[in-house]
This record gives C-alpha cells, sequence and structure tokens, in this order.
C-alpha cells in the first residue's frame, strides 16, 4: 500500500511525460517514457492502481503509435518553423524543472503532522522573544454588512496570548505508568571537548522515559534547569527546548570560572500538565472566598463566576470593570456587602490524576551522566553592558549569581551594602508596592533594613492576617513605601477595618513627582483560567498608561513571579503560563520588567515562592539600581 506523497510523486511524473510528449518536436522523449514506463526506483512506490494505470496508457500508446505520431509531427513542425535545436532543448529543460518543482511542492504540502517545530520549554523574558502586543484602545464589536461581527481588540488580544502560551498535549489518555518518571529520565553531556571557557555554551541531552522505564516518543514535559557552583555561590539558569520526540536540550552560558555542575529538575511530566490545566481551565469553584454581609450577621460564599440561583448577589466595580458574585442564605439586602474576610479552596481529583501530580513525581532531580567540570577564564570578556533604564531588552539568561551577588546581564545593576546607600536612594520619592505577599516581603525588608523607616498603622492588625495598606515613613530622608494588597482572586486574608480595593483604582489615584511603582499580580490567579488574568491585567495596564500621562516621570516596574510554588495544588508551570501573558502584556511600554523569576529559581536556597532573605535582597537592588542607575 503506497503512502500519499508517494502517489503523489508517481502522478507529478505522469503529468510531466505528458507534457514532454506533447510539446517536444517529435515526441519521442514522452513515447519512450510511456514505453519503458517509471523509473525502476519510482515503481517500488507504484501500487496496483499506478500500475493498472500506466499498463493502460502503454497499450494505447502502441494502438494509436502511428496516427499519434502523425498529429504531434504536422502540429510541432509549424509551431518550431525557423527555430533552433537548441531553443527546443530549452522548452525541454523547463518542462523538467516544472516537474522538480512539481514534486517538491506536493512532497512538502504532504510534510506529516507529527514533524512540529521544537518547543521552547524555559520561556526566555527577552522582550523581542514574546509577541509584542499593540495598546489598542477598547472598541465595541464591529458588525459587517452581512450581519457578522469583528472580534474586539480585547478578543484579538486573548486569542494571540493564548497561542503565546500554548502547550503540547499528551496525545493519549493521561495514564500514570506511561507518563514521565524523574527516576528513569536522564541526562547526558552533548559534544564533550577538552576545554571549557567563560563565555562559551555547553549542552546537554534530556531523554525522557516512563516509569517502566521506555523512552517517551513525545514532548510537553517541563524541566528546569540550572548549572552552579556551590562553593562560590554562583548560579545560572539553563534553557531548555522540547524536540516533540521525547528528548530535550538544555544549554548553558558559562560565565565564571572555576568548577561548576548541572542539575535538571522534572517539574511536571506532559501528562500532570494536561491535569493542571483541565482543572485550571473547568472547575470553576475550585476556588472562593468569603464576604459578610449586614455588619458581619451573614457570611457569604463568593466567586469570580457566575452563580445559579435565585440569592445571588452580583457585585460590579465600574471604575475597574471587576465583577463578582456572591451567594446569601438570607434576604439581606446586596447593599450590605463589606468585602473579603478569606479564601479557601476545594479540589476534587480522581485517584489517577492526584498520582500524577503527587510530590513524589513533581519538582525531582533526574539522574545525571554528566560529571562537575572545570571552566577555564577568557582573555576576551568586555563589558558592553549599559546602565539599568526602561525599556533595555532582557537576555536570556538575564544574569546570575555570583558570590551571592545578582550580576544583571542586561545592564550595570549596583549593590546597596548598607542602609545609607538605600536612604541616598530613595529620599525624595513615594515607593508604592502592589501585590501579594512576595511584594509585602520587600516592604518587610526595607522597614527592618532601614532604621530611620519606622512603620504608621494605618488600619487594625488581626491575628494571622495580613495588614493593608502598610506603610513606612522615613522623615530624616524624606521618603515613604507603601504596600498594598490587591482585590479578589485572593486566598490572601483581610478584614472589615482592611479592604483591599483594586489596583487598578489606586494607580488613578495617584500622580506627583518622585512616584516610583511596582505592581506584582500572579500568585493569586494561577489556578482560576488565563481569560480573567488577562482582564486584571489590562485594567492595571490602561491604568499605568493614564498614570504615566499624567505623571511622565513616574517609573514604573512589574515585578515577575518567584518560582517555587510548591503548594498542593500550586505549579510553577501555572506560575510560568502567567508570567509569559503578563510579560507579553507589558511589552513594548516605556515600563520595566524585573526578571525575579531566574533570580529564584538558579540559587542555592531552595526553590521558595518566599524566598529567602539573600534573594529578597538582591531582587530590591534590582530595583534600586533602575531607580538610581549611578
Amino acid at each position: 500500500m503506497t503512502t500519499r506523497w508517494q502517489h503523489n510523486l508517481v502522478n507529478v511524473y505522469w503529468d510531466c511525460m505528458s507534457v514532454v510528449h506533447t510539446l517536444t518536436t517529435r515526441g519521442s522523449v514522452g513515447a519512450e517514457c510511456i514505453k519503458r514506463g517509471p523509473h525502476p526506483e519510482l515503481r517500488v512506490f507504484m501500487g496496483e492502481h499506478e500500475e493498472a494505470s500506466w499498463r493502460k496508457r502503454r497499450t494505447a500508446y502502441r494502438m494509436d503509435n502511428n496516427s499519434l505520431k502523425k498529429k504531434l509531427i504536422s502540429k510541432v513542425d509549424s509551431a518550431m518553423l525557423g527555430r533552433q535545436r537548441k531553443h527546443q532543448v530549452s522548452i525541454v529543460f523547463l518542462f523538467c524543472l516544472i516537474f522538480i518543482s512539481g514534486f517538491l511542492y506536493r512532497f512538502l504540502w504532504m510534510k506529516p503532522l507529527g514533524e512540529n517545530p521544537p518547543l521552547k520549554l524555559h520561556i526566555s523574558p527577552q522582550n523581542n522573544s514574546i509577541l509584542a502586543l499593540e495598546k489598542e484602545p477598547q472598541t465595541p464589536n464591529t458588525t459587517q454588512g452581512n450581519g457578522s461581527s469583528y472580534p474586539t481588540a480585547a478578543e484579538q488580544e486573548l486569542q494571540t496570548l493564548m497561542k503565546v502560551i500554548e502547550w503540547p498535549a499528551p496525545p493519549g489518555p493521561t495514564e500514570y505508568n506511561f507518563s514521565t518518571s524523574p527516576l528513569t529520565t536522564e541526562f547526558q553531556l552533548l559534544f564533550p571537548r577538552g576545554a571549557y571557557y567563560v563565555g562559551e555554551y555547553v549542552e546537554v541531552l534530556i531523554t525522557a522515559r516512563d516509569h517502566g522505564g521506555r523512552p517517551k516518543a513525545y514532548g510537553g514535559d517541563y524541566f528546569q534547569a540550572k548549572l552552579h557552583s556551590p562553593t562560590l555561590k554562583a548560579g545560572v539558569t539553563g534553557s531548555v527546548t522540547d524536540h516533540r520526540n521525547g528528548t530535550y536540550t538544555a544549554s548553558f552560558l558559562l560565565l565564571w570560572p572555576g568548577q561548576v555542575e548541572i542539575s535538571i529538575r522534572l517539574v511536571h511530566s506532559c501528562e500532570a500538565i494536561a491535569v493542571h490545566k483541565t482543572l485550571r481551565n473547568t472547575r470553576l469553584d475550585k476556588i472562593y472566598f468569603y464576604g459578610t454581609i449586614d455588619e458581619a450577621t451573614e457570611s457569604m460564599e463568593c466567586h469570580e463566576w457566575p452563580q445559579p440561583g435565585p440569592n445571588v448577589c452580583k457585585f460590579h466595580d465600574p471604575d475597574s470593570g471587576e465583577r463578582w458574585y456572591c451567594k446569601r442564605q438570607t434576604h439581606n439586602p446586596c447593599s450590605g456587602y463589606k468585602g473579603v474576610l478569606q479564601g479557601t479552596s476545594n479540589h476534587n481529583f480522581r485517584a489517577e490524576e492526584q498520582r500524577l501530580i503527587h510530590t513524589s513525581v513533581k519538582e525531582k532531580l533526574i539522574r545525571s551522566k554528566v560529571n562537575p567540570f572545570q571552566v577555564l577564564p577568557s582573555n576576551n570578556r568586555t563589558d558592553n553592558r549599559s546602565v539599568c533604564s526602561p525599556g533595555l531588552p532582557i537576555p536570556d539568561p538575564s544574569g546570575f549569581y555570583y558570590q551571592d551577588f545578582w550580576k544583571s546581564r542586561a545592564c550595570k545593576n549596583r549593590a546597596f551594602p548598607g542602609p545609607s546607600a538605600v536612604t541616598q536612594c530613595l529620599a525624595g520619592k513615594a515607593l508604592y508596592l502592589f501585590g501579594d505577599s512576595t511584594t509585602d516581603q520587600w516592604w518587610k525588608h526595607l522597614n527592618e533594613f532601614i532604621p530611620s523607616l519606622v512603620e504608621i498603622n494605618l488600619s487594625v492588625q488581626l491575628p494571622g492576617v495580613l495588614a493593608g495598606p502598610r506603610v513606612a515613613v522615613d522623615t530624616e530622608h524624606k521618603f515613604m513605601v507603601q504596600w498594598q494588597g490587591h482585590q479578589t482572586a485572593l486566598t490572601l486574608a483581610t478584614g472589615d477595618e482592611q479592604a483591599l480595593p483594586f489596583v487598578a483604582n489606586e494607580l488613578d489615584r495617584l500622580s506627583g513627582e518622585g512616584l516610583v511603582v511596582v505592581i506584582n499580580c500572579m500568585a493569586h490567579f494561577i489556578l482560576n483560567p488565563v481569560k480573567g488574568y488577562v482582564h486584571r491585567l489590562r485594567s492595571i495596564r490602561d491604568s499605568v498608561l493614564r498614570l504615566m500621562k499624567r505623571s511622565p516621570l513616574t517609573k514604573v516596574f512589574i515585578k515577575s513571579g518567584n518560582t517555587g510554588y510548591k503548594y498542593t495544588y500550586g505549579s510553577d508551570w501555572l506560575s510560568l503560563q502567567l508570567d509569559t501573558v503578563m510579560r507579553a502584556m507589558f511589552s513594548g511600554l516605556p515600563v520595566t520588567i524585573l526578571d525575579n523569576w531566574q533570580m529564584t529559581s538558579c540559587h542555592y536556597l531552595p526553590q521558595d515562592l518566599h524566598p529567602g532573605p539573600v534573594i529578597v535582597k538582591n531582587e530590591i537592588d534590582l530595583l534600586l539600581s533602575f531607580i538610581c542607575p549611578t
């Protein structure tokens, strides 16, 4: 039985020979091809249909050979009158080129569907590697004359973002025994050489295997890779490329001399990612929070998605456009809503799903066949980095640790070793930190690090609850630092006296000189569909543009997500998806994206969504390097 492209090849052969037979001066070339049949190598691909077609043509040729010759000779002789033999040869050559072109077109058109291009798993934070989305004003749905409608700018942007975060799915059912196992998956060195120098790249090949030790035939696993030197307190992330056939290539840039080693962890198998993706997109009731009504006499279960039933309070914030829905048990008026008390999760996994995302198979190091090796210094090292400023492209890797100091590859970042260096930089400024507990870590660090910075308690502190807003003022150096949590979609607890406004609304209230704004909005959204996250970021982005129009000298920073989301139902893959969306939505704007993703993934400390003090200090020093570049 012939394949489709082989059948096309035979058809192209006959098409070409028919043309040549008609147009050559004596029809001898095409006739000879019909008499002899296709080339012996082509006959191998011919099925019964093609063989019968050839025999039929050969018989027809033999029966009408004489009359066909006479007609062709008469027509061709009159057409070719006065021309030279070299022109006739040119025509034959031309149609041979047509034959070759036709064959290549049909062959390439029938490229097997399984041959997909490699997938870059470690999404680079480079501005030019993620689609720069045009910031168009949101327009209503435009209706055409035939009644159909164009998608709005918001719908188009969402479609583009969903393409940016596409991820290969397993080809069949997600069975545990056939999922990728960290115990059988391994990596080995590619292209080993006698010496390695700073500035060179080194690559390793990852071979994925299932729990039975069988090689995987498809990709989609999520790996995190790093090259590090524990004794030097140095580390850098690696870039992983998925070849879609069960193998992956991890590439590392050698950035310091000394002994280095490579570590690669399987964050999730492709099968586990399918479980997380289904959970995120379909089970909308898995996360909810509580609001109160009628001065806390009734607690209501609230969701970001429409809820069925008659006793549902529908809330809408006209400024940010956010909506949420609460189920009430009594007939108390919805106008008595008091806000979020706490959030919780409700997950129901099937047994097979639970096995795929269990802690025994996620976030595990895979086997290595690569021993530690020495990297030699290079004499051709020049520092071409510029001072830190908004709009700089972020290379991959974006930086590396050496002696516990993060050295950015995008710009010449600075160290701020003591309180005096920090206060000198922040003097006369108002620093606003919006987000979750990861930016709250920054506020705490600055408050503890700077003796002259004094906290002003603007709200009642409840036991076990994050306060908000948190404000600290340095009257000596005349600067202020404020942290503010974001509203809804939270597992972040608060209280009646601690209302959490929407970030977009808070940004619309800011104006003046010396403004520095840091925005982080990710960790509490990873379990919800991406559409809701895009809607939230779009309202924040619009507010950022209005702020920068009112106060052009405002410095705005977008803090990326941290790695280490290892809670029961959390996932670095889910975080990576939203981090990619965030970078895409703010690319092209005069803001600075702080790449904390790599800073939290290649340090020697264990990965944690709330990293240790040394990492937090490096994150803040990178921020200060953009505020005070010199």
